[in-house]
């Protein structure tokens, strides 16, 4: 964001993933990291959760409203698939979650915290200079890209208190899209336009879903994604199941 030419210092010590976030995944308990560069493969290590120097202080604070969406997000989402205490309803903007997980992928990025095959990545995407537009308006997003659920109908899942992300480059190493998996459910945000060709993983896949229903024997509470798009957007359906 340096090339605004509008920074306020000094630069901020802002965590990678937003700390209210970290909160709602921890709980009463603690925060553990596994998969980055600095671990031995398979390694997990309880720690505080991370932090990094990326942004100024203005910038950091401009951003603050994506992370406010997120931890809405997960506190809903936790909340829904853990406790059946009667139907519940949470509203917002699928374009924020979506912004929160691209600024989320960026720190992370940046301060050399992402790997691909052990090796780790120089933090380059490939729409890089297109990046800052994407996070400032959700009209600067290509066609085709955001957020898929690559999950299908008749799909089991254990609910977990984790959030995982992994990059997917191209022949240079550059980033252009993520793979990730919130609480059970696994979603791919794609930066660039759709083209199946290229991606035929999503062959399938869900764009931008309209609405998380979590579904119990006696209630079912949603989870509503707001889009400005004009296109029609599905229904993501968990039901509960017993354990045997």
């Amino acid at each position: 964001m340096k090339e605004l030419g509008s920074c306020i210092g000094p630069i901020s010590g802002e965590h990678i993933i937003s700390e209210s976030v970290c909160q709602v995944l921890m709980g009463d308990g603690e925060f553990s990291i596994s998969g980055v560069p600095w671990l031995e493969a398979g390694e997990t290590k309880i720690i505080a959760p991370p932090q990094a120097k990326c942004l100024c202080r203005k910038h950091n604070s401009s951003l603050s409203p994506l992370d406010s969406a997120a931890c809405y997000f997960f506190a809903s989402l936790r909340s829904y698939l853990e406790h059946d205490t009667g139907p519940r309803h949470a509203l917002l903007s699928g374009h924020d979650l979506e912004r929160w997980l691209l600024k989320t992928a960026k720190a992370a990025a940046v301060s050399r915290n992402l790997a691909h095959g052990g090796k780790r990545l120089s933090g380059a995407f490939a729409r890089d200079e297109s990046i800052l537009d994407m996070l400032d308006d959700p009209r600067h997003w290509p066609e085709g890209a955001g957020l898929y659920c690559t999950m299908n109908i008749g799909d089991l899942t254990e609910n977990s208190v984790r959030f995982q992300f992994q990059p997917l480059t191209n022949e240079d190493d550059d980033i252009e899209a993520l793979a990730f998996n919130i609480m059970g459910f696994r979603f791919v945000l794609l930066l660039e336009a759709h083209d199946l060709t290229k991606y035929p993983f999503l062959r399938g896949a869900k764009y931008r879903p309209g609405r998380i229903e979590i579904s119990y024997p006696t209630s079912t509470s949603w989870v509503t994604l707001c889009w400005d798009d004009n296109k029609a957007h599905e229904l993501l359906t968990a039901k509960w199941l017993q354990h045997r």
